[in-house]
């Protein structure tokens, strides 16, 4: 949608755009608007006296005492104010109180009615109307409260104070997912409610940093806009016919009211509507989105619990029979018990996570090298029992635990374990739940043949805060979830660390590449960090939490299902180069005793899906453990690299770092390659990628480069499907072809301020939804290889 636009939406004229408010005059003149009456709250009297001004005689009547909640003796005060003035149009200048007074006098008095919104509420969009009497909210639908006209000016909100435009914010979120978890079954209108969402969120942001910012108020305006279309198609549900009773009951303000309910019911409603859920999973970029709602109101200063604005479980009897005279409101019936202890904890509210002690590792980092041996290390002397590994009573009280990353019955060679001694249970939890599928874990959608690039993942901007976990977004990849076997390509984008939460994955081995951003990883087993050049892999099923050193970080994650990530064979380059093992580094054991009344939220995946869990301590309580299924972290500037020293490029398999077989005929599930600086010597050869079509899938990342150009940025990624013909560009191909005789065979250093990343595979690569949908996508990177002028002399070799 553009910044300016108008547009006829049925019935209504919708004029958008900064400075709209001026042709207001030439619209109502459209509408056949000749005496006009213009409603208002005491807070919007001077713009009602200003548009009075600016539409001179055919304002007949005024009236700016408009209430929240549209009392009924403020709709009898306002009909007796316009009574006698022949009215053919109300104007309606505010939020929902000023609009929803005039939809209540356009139900008994024949008017056209025209909005000029200057919150968020989306009232303005609808034709569902509500009033008050005696404490109760009753609220209808009705033709007859729909707007003939409105006018969406963001200048006109640029007054409204930062705490209301928040509040207003939260309201016009509320309407979005009301039509999300009312559309389950419809996907146009769920998609424009995630677009509503999309903008919605980040202008939060952008205005509590610049509250004058007039472009985040435009993409406001645009957000409460959408959802108020999605939300006049589904109408209200559960949420809205809560938040109605609460404010009619009590008193409440609406749109604070909306923003304290809304994680709540969010929680309440998820299984009841997967698909809204995926969506909104989507569109706020988390993997929970009532956790997503709950931080976002943190950082808004939303309070978590309808306590903070009065209400008290001694009204929970009250408010629930007030909502079982509707029991079956969609998407989700009410059942008393259910429904009362959702309302319990959202009058409470839940504990929020205020534990923000920096994720960090100690400065001086102890590790044990070596790849793929038999580790110990205990944090406290003795703390490894011996000789046996499960005594009745292990030293210092710790709980043994054993797991087992591989079957029981593979060869010793293949098998995998690590025994931890812990100061908790780890299976003192409460029971997993499904997360929804969004961006991160988004469903595979097929394989394509076409070179495709990505430009580099935005890094998200305070106040928004968001981690590793859910700044994580699915690339593709080929496998088999429930069969283990396959690979997938992750990317990721953060700005906060993974404070009282961990990740596991049960389906396979992680392989984390920074970009930017030294990642600072708590395991089970102790503290690794990575800073960009460095990697670290997470065995399967060991839980592990990253912060985020500088603040912010992007990058990759490979995840390899079935075989283990190992060191490649060298054949017949023998017993040295490329990744030494000794260069490979284990934590050493470090443990915290906490406990977390908050709650540390453990999610996992299996099966290609997250679930959720919380429990009241931290998993980061190993005091001693060993074994070898132990996490471990390489510095890339250690690889020793392969090469050709007289002519033909050699194939990239031969910079290999890490391997994962997939058959004892070659093939990989997935390499780990890298291009490091080295020295380039061929003689009389096409010293860069020639064109050629491979028998792999090929992801390529590029993490550093001292003088990037033709689109390859720093934290781009690109994908060379397999057998798809693929090179360097054209213009790569001319230079090369020009170049000189001297310059052609000189030896040239190819820089260490360069590094390029390959994730390389014999499977097809299939895109994920998002790999697909992404605005990320560069559109122009197929004109790099266009315009390939022949360079056949049939008459000259």
């Amino acid at each position: 949608m553009g910044r300016t636009f108008t547009r006829q939406r049925g019935k209504t004229r919708v004029v958008f755009g900064a400075g709209s408010w001026s042709a207001l005059g030439g619209e109502l003149d459209a509408l056949g608007a000749r005496r006009c009456a213009i409603l208002g709250t005491p807070g919007r009297a001077e713009d009602v006296s200003r548009l009075e001004s600016a539409l001179g005689a055919r304002v007949v009547r005024t009236f700016t005492e408009a209430r929240e909640h549209v009392p009924v003796e403020t709709v009898k005060a306002a009909r007796e104010a316009i009574e006698g003035g022949d009215v053919d149009t109300l104007i309606a200048v505010g939020g929902g109180s000023a609009i929803g007074l005039a939809k209540a006098l356009a139900l008994d008095v024949p008017v056209q009615l025209a909005f000029l919104p200057t919150t968020y509420s989306g009232s303005e969009m609808t034709p569902i109307f509500g009033t008050t009497e005696g404490g109760e909210k009753r609220t209808g639908r009705d033709e007859r409260a729909r707007a003939a006209l409105v006018v969406y000016d963001p200048e006109a909100s640029l007054s409204l104070p930062l705490d209301l435009t928040i509040a207003s914010l939260w309201n016009a979120l509320a309407h979005a997912l009301e039509a999300m978890w009312l559309s389950e079954d419809d996907a146009a209108t769920r998609a424009v409610g995630e677009a509503a969402v999309s903008a919605l969120v980040p202008s939060m942001g952008a205005l509590m940093a610049a509250p004058g910012d007039l472009a985040a108020r435009m993409l406001a305006l645009e957000g409460a806009h959408l959802a108020a279309l999605a939300f006049a198609d589904t109408g209200s549900g559960l949420h809205h016919k809560l938040c109605h009773v609460l404010g009619g009951m009590f008193a409440l303000p609406h749109a604070k009211t909306h923003a304290v309910v809304l994680p709540h019911v969010a929680r309440f409603l998820g299984a009841a509507a997967p698909n809204a859920t995926s969506a909104l999973a989507r569109a706020l970029r988390v993997v929970d989105p009532a956790r997503g709602l709950e931080d976002l109101g943190r950082v808004t200063g939303i309070p978590s619990g309808l306590g903070a604005l009065g209400v008290k479980r001694e009204d929970v009897p009250r408010v629930v029979e007030a909502m079982m005279k509707s029991p079956d409101l969609r998407p989700r019936a009410l059942e008393r018990d259910a429904f009362t202890a959702m309302l319990t904890t959202a009058i409470d509210g839940r504990p929020r996570r205020t534990s923000r002690t920096p994720l960090r590792a100690p400065e001086s980092l102890r590790t044990m090298t070596g790849f793929g041996g038999n580790h110990a290390s205990e944090a406290l002397p003795g703390a490894l029992p011996q000789p046996g590994n499960a005594p009745r009573i292990a030293p210092y009280g710790l709980i043994p635990e054993l797991v087992n990353g591989t079957p029981f019955t593979v060869k010793n060679a293949e098998n995998s374990r690590v025994w931890m001694y812990r100061v908790r249970a780890s299976f003192s939890h409460t029971p997993f739940s499904p997360l929804p599928r969004g961006a991160f874990t988004a469903a595979l959608e097929g394989v394509t043949p076409a070179r495709t690039r990505w430009k580099p993942m935005p890094i998200p901007e305070a106040p928004h805060e968001v981690d590793l976990l859910d700044g994580m977004v699915t690339l593709g990849g080929a496998h088999d979830a429930l069969g283990h076997v396959g690979y997938l390509v992750h990317m990721y984008a953060a700005n906060a660390d993974m404070h009282d939460r961990s990740f596991s994955n049960a389906d396979g081995d992680l392989l984390l590449v920074p970009q930017e951003g030294t990642l600072e990883c708590r395991t089970e087993l102790g503290w690794l960090r990575a800073a960009p050049g460095t990697v670290i892999v997470i065995p399967r099923g060991i839980k592990f939490a990253v912060g985020l050193a500088e603040g912010r970080g992007r990058g990759w994650m490979l995840e390899i299902m079935g075989p283990r990530l190992r060191l490649p064979e060298r054949g017949l380059i023998g017993s040295n180069g490329l990744a030494d093992a000794r260069h490979f580094h284990a934590p050493e054991a470090s443990y915290e005793d906490r406990l977390c009344p908050e709650g540390f939220e453990l999610v996992h995946k299996l099966g290609g899906r997250l679930f959720s869990a919380e429990q009241q301590h931290s998993p980061f309580d190993v005091v001693a453990w060993h074994g070898v299924h132990a996490p471990y972290s390489y510095d890339l500037s250690l690889f020793s690299p392969m090469g050709a020293v007289k002519f033909d490029h050699q194939d990239p398999s031969i910079l290999t770092v890490l391997t994962a077989p997939l058959d004892d005929m070659g093939r990989a599930v997935c390499d780990f390659v890298i291009f490091p600086g080295r020295w380039d010597v061929l003689e009389k050869s096409f010293r860069p990628p020639f064109m050629h079509r491979n028998a792999a899938s090929e992801v390529n990342g590029v993490l550093k480069t001292p003088s990037p150009s033709h689109g390859y940025d720093p934290g781009c990624t690109f994908l060379s499907p397999l057998l798809t013909a693929h090179g360097v560009s054209t213009k790569t191909y001319e230079a090369v072809f020009s170049m000189s005789e001297e310059k052609a065979e000189g030896p040239v250093r190819l820089p260490d301020e360069s590094l390029w990343i390959m994730f390389e595979s014999a499977l097809p690569f299939e895109l994920s939804s998002w790999a697909r949908q992404t605005s990320l996508v560069d559109d122009g990177f197929h004109e790099l290889f266009e315009g390939m002028r022949s360079w056949f002399t049939p008459d000259t070799r």
